[in-house]
């Protein structure tokens, strides 16, 4: 079976990369043989890290994708909060500019549509769409797509009420991606059992730069007014391999009072992932950040700048550990901080409980993978 994989692949994303392994893992699990070919944002950051061999092609390379789905039996646009309009969206452009989510995710499924590929859209989240030609465009891009797997109810709702009723609720891939020993690990040995390593999670987000300012700089003076008194060592992790994210990540350990470490992503999503486990205490911004500790056993506190942060939390059943971007409430925020540190086994065992109902369901992106290979089959 031979396979192009299209999604934000390439952009030294530690969530998205975690996203793509995982599918790449299920597809193997399925057919060892299979040949996957993945579209990437850049051609100088990998956007695979493991052992079989994958080939890549850049997303806006429209020939060169043409080409690929001629010679493929399966295109799976995911996964991740890909259909979404922040950007706007010019439906005239669709094959002209990719700038846009919604352009750039589109045009391979009309291509493969236009080739009788089948297509897979695997575990997307939907949404925001703020105009009627991205809803519009979003119904009939669902109506011609074979399966659809969507990681979050929110977007299961909103297909829903754009008269979508082929998809299948699932949940995030990168829930049950295995971690790998990472030697990065050992820069978070403690020197005495109480000793606790938090790890601090923030990013750019030009979509509200003011209200980034404020809740860094109130979380940055909360932080450095607790260190002391918790015996506290701050793990910064940008999750991201972008020059400006490091950049951050190194502005805010300076802030911290020389009381933090940058731990970058330079390796695979894996071994990242391992990293978060060595954790007391997620503090993040980014929504895989979460995903990352949850999974491997460590509370996170969540700062929901985009929507999908709340709908991960929410799904989870753990709104109370998340907290708005734009006017959260300081002094709650503060105090579940504190209480994770003063409660760490309560409050892992909470998180722990609710994390199972997610892990079952992302199964039914595997499942409806093996519904559209067994399509294929019966096709050929």
């Amino acid at each position: 079976m031979k396979v192009l994989i299209h999604g934000f692949y390439g952009a030294g994303n530690a969530g998205d990369d975690a996203i793509l392994h995982s599918i790449i893992n299920t597809l193997k699990d399925l057919d060892k043989e299979v040949e996957v070919t993945v579209t990437t944002r850049s051609n100088n950051i990998s956007a695979y890290y493991d052992q079989e061999n994958t080939t890549s092609i850049l997303g806006s390379d429209i020939k060169g994708i043409t080409s690929k789905l001629k010679d493929c039996n399966l295109l799976i646009v995911g996964g991740g909060g890909l259909f979404q309009d922040y950007n706007s969206f010019s439906p005239e452009n669709i094959f002209i500019n990719q700038q846009g989510a919604l352009n750039y995710y589109s045009y391979p499924i009309i291509l493969a549509k236009m080739l009788n590929v089948k297509t897979m859209l695997y575990a997307v989240g939907i949404g925001p769409l703020y105009q009627e030609d991205s809803k519009q465009t979003m119904r009939w891009i669902a109506e011609i797509a074979d399966n659809i797997t969507v990681r979050d109810t929110y977007s299961y709702e909103l297909l829903r009420k754009l008269g979508v009723t082929k998809h299948v609720l699932a949940a995030d891939p990168a829930i049950k991606l295995p971690s790998k020993l990472s030697t990065v690990a050992k820069k978070l040995t403690k020197n005495s059992p109480n000793e606790l390593n938090i790890g601090l999670n923030m990013r750019n987000w030009s979509y509200a730069e003011e209200e980034l300012i404020k809740i860094q700089g109130n979380l940055l003076n909360y932080l450095n007014s607790i260190a002391n008194k918790y015996a506290i060592k701050y793990y910064i992790m940008p999750f991201n391999k972008l020059p400006s994210e490091v950049k951050k990540a190194k502005e805010l350990a300076e802030l911290l009072n020389g009381n933090a470490e940058v731990i970058t992503y330079d390796n695979s999503p894996e071994r990242y992932k391992y990293v978060c486990g060595k954790l007391d205490l997620m503090i993040a911004m980014r929504l895989h950040a979460s995903i990352f500790a949850i999974y491997e056993g460590v509370p996170s506190i969540g700062i929901s700048y985009d929507g999908k942060v709340g709908q991960f939390f929410n799904e989870l059943q753990l709104n109370d550990y998340c907290f708005e971007f734009n006017n959260p409430n300081y002094d709650k925020l503060y105090e579940k901080i504190e209480d994770c540190l003063k409660r760490p086994t309560f409050h892992k065992k909470i998180q722990q409980n609710k994390r199972k109902g997610l892990i079952e369901r992302e199964d039914n992106n595997r499942k409806s993978l093996i519904e559209i290979c067994e399509l294929n089959s019966n096709d050929k």
